[in-house]
């Protein structure tokens, strides 16, 4: 691993256990035990970490959304897989670091926003057309609203303002809001499928807490 690598690991690191804001140049070399001058080295400002990880990030739930929609054999296990993915990152994430990445880091949160308005919507929406293709959502969906829908209701469980509650709750909120989401957007035989998957292995692992 070479020396970015271990700046961006540690910084990761601190930042999903503590936040963003609390969390200076001189803590990650610290927890590095490494020089603060090989630190700037690497990156001039702690905001240049915070946009490469978001960047790291990216391309991992890109690279994630991908391996689920071709291991799920539907569109339900492929959101139920997906719930899997963001119930890991609640465990780990710390519950105000989207609201400091906002009002510290405004680029990153700008970065952010356009891709969540983008490339998530994007595979939100195949997701709700697959889930028509194959007879198991309502036809009479709205594809585009629901798409946003879904992406913005995620990113209030992580909103102390709205919801003030612990991780475990926040891994609550999120399965709730997804499942109530589910429900809406599924037809009869959509509805026997979450059953069937409720009986299963998948269900019961994600709702352990």
């Amino acid at each position: 691993m070479n020396v970015t690598h271990q700046i961006l690991k540690a910084a990761e690191e601190l930042f999903f256990r503590y936040g963003v804001k609390s969390i200076t140049m001189d803590d990650i070399a610290k927890h590095l035990g490494m020089s603060k001058r090989t630190i700037y080295e690497n990156y001039s400002a702690k905001d240049d970490i915070v946009q490469e990880l978001l960047l790291v990030h990216r391309n991992k739930i890109v690279y994630d959304i991908e391996t689920y929609r071709q291991k799920s054999k539907d569109a339900i296990e492929e959101i139920i897989l997906n719930m899997h993915h963001l119930k890991d990152l609640s465990d780990i994430m710390n519950a105000r670091l989207l609201l400091e990445l906002k009002k510290f880091h405004p680029k990153a949160w700008s970065e952010y926003q356009k891709f969540k308005r983008t490339i998530l919507i994007h595979y939100t929406s195949d997701n709700l057309k697959r889930g028509i293709m194959q007879g198991i959502y309502r036809k009479d969906i709205d594809i585009d609203i629901l798409s946003r829908l879904s992406i913005e209701q995620i990113e209030l469980n992580w909103n102390p303002e709205i919801f003030p509650n612990t991780r475990q709750d926040i891994i609550r909120i999120q399965l709730v809001i997804l499942y109530h989401f589910m429900h809406g957007i599924v037809n009869i035989k959509g509805y026997r499928l979450i059953e069937k998957y409720m009986k299963s292995n998948l269900f019961p692992a994600l709702l352990q807490r």
